[in-house]
């Protein structure tokens, strides 16, 4: 609930509204507001010289509080523009990062904000393909590759996705299940229909990915500017759902076994062409009995420190198609869905159910851009 016609009366009464300045405050429970009437009120009871007191006088303990009910980034941009001594106080505050609020990359292009109904488009004649954070990877008609922040507009300058170098290096693989007719990139990277599974940006040197069909692929590499990603030759390509960056060191998650893999990566500065090393199965997963349609969706992301699986399980109505009188293939509906969170117990090696996760943490799951997100109690 929005209160600024309730905290601009008070202002008002108190001789502190200026038609100049806009403050927007978002969810202040009664606590809050007698707290903030508590304040105004001290602030008029210091004695002045001047009979109006105006936005700048007032205290630093006051101007934290408006400034942590602002509820977008954008606002607490705005926030040390309004006066000098509002831009001298907060240089003073030591405050957490914001937690970013979610957006919605729909199938046209548009990405959506929920708090302020706003819409941002794309760049004209580009494609989206994924996301890591506050990062868009979009391509442009002539093949060329890029990820943008919507934010900032800064751009990072990629390979094309249909520009590769492999290597021959081997790839040393730790209790990894090996396939009877295992696939290699090289079998499968000339398909036209190789998409992005997932984006890691793991440094501002380092990008990678998973590159395949239809969730069958290989870890691709790459440095921002180089000409292209770089992949394994010889390594068989896997089913992974998911990767993320976790503690300095790379997680795939197995989409059949559940399995979870570390990836060892040889990354060197002076080096244009990083690869990995090493892949290794540190948790064997529990597989769900299989089902007709569809699989489960399998997500890796960190919370806290601590790093997360999570499994949708989509419910879904079969309905038999007919031709002629026979049945001849089942089509299906979505339905409810099921969340299961799991977290990765690295020392017992296993993965251990989580039954909560607090009262002030949201979970956001999509396809390789899941994240978990700090959200006030009052929400």
């Amino acid at each position: 609930m929005f209160l600024l016609d309730w905290f601009y009366g008070v202002l008002a009464s108190l001789g502190l509204r200026q038609k100049v300045a806009k403050i927007f405050f978002l969810g202040l429970d009664n606590a809050d507001k007698t707290k903030l009437l508590h304040m105004l009120k001290d602030e008029m009871e210091q004695p002045s010289s001047s009979p109006t007191v105006t936005w700048s006088d007032l205290s630093p303990e006051l101007l934290r509080l408006v400034f942590l009910r602002l509820p977008t980034r954008a606002d607490r941009a705005h926030f040390p523009a309004v006066c000098r001594q509002w831009r001298s106080s907060m240089r003073q505050w030591h405050l957490p990062p914001m937690s970013p609020m979610p957006w919605s990359v729909l199938p046209g292009g548009n990405i959506v904000r929920f708090s302020h109904d706003q819409t941002f488009h794309l760049p004209d004649a580009t494609r989206y393909h994924n996301s890591c954070g506050e990062w868009l990877l979009l391509s442009r008609d002539d093949d060329s590759c890029f990820m943008l922040n919507p934010f900032t507009n800064a751009t990072v300058q990629l390979p094309s996705l249909s520009s590769y170098i492999c290597y021959d290096e081997h790839v040393e693989t730790v209790n990894v299940l090996a396939d009877e007719t295992p696939v290699t990139w090289m079998d499968i990277k000339d398909l036209a229909d190789i998409s992005v599974i997932t984006l890691i940006v793991c440094s501002k040197h380092l990008i990678a990915a998973i590159v395949g069909i239809s969730g069958l692929g290989t870890i691709a590499l790459c440095r921002p500017g180089a000409a292209a990603w770089s992949v394994s030759a010889h390594e068989q390509c896997m089913w992974l759902s998911d990767m993320v960056f976790f503690q300095g060191k790379l997680y795939a998650i197995d989409t059949n076994t559940e399995d979870l893999l570390s990836i060892d990566i040889v990354d060197e500065l002076d080096n244009d062409r990083p690869r990995v090393s090493r892949i290794e199965r540190i948790i064997e997963g529990d597989p769900q009995p299989p089902q007709s349609y569809p699989a489960p969706m399998l997500c890796l992301l960190e919370s806290h420190g601590i790093l997360l699986m999570v499994r949708r399980k989509m419910n879904s109505k079969g309905y038999p198609v007919y031709m002629s009188g026979k049945e001849v293939t089942v089509e299906h509906s979505a339905g409810s869905s099921d969340f299961q969170v799991h977290e990765a117990d690295l020392k017992r090696l296993l993965w251990a159910e989580v039954r909560s996760l607090g009262n002030e943490v949201a979970l956001f799951i999509g396809r390789g851009c899941s994240s978990a997100v700090h959200v006030s109690p009052c929400i």
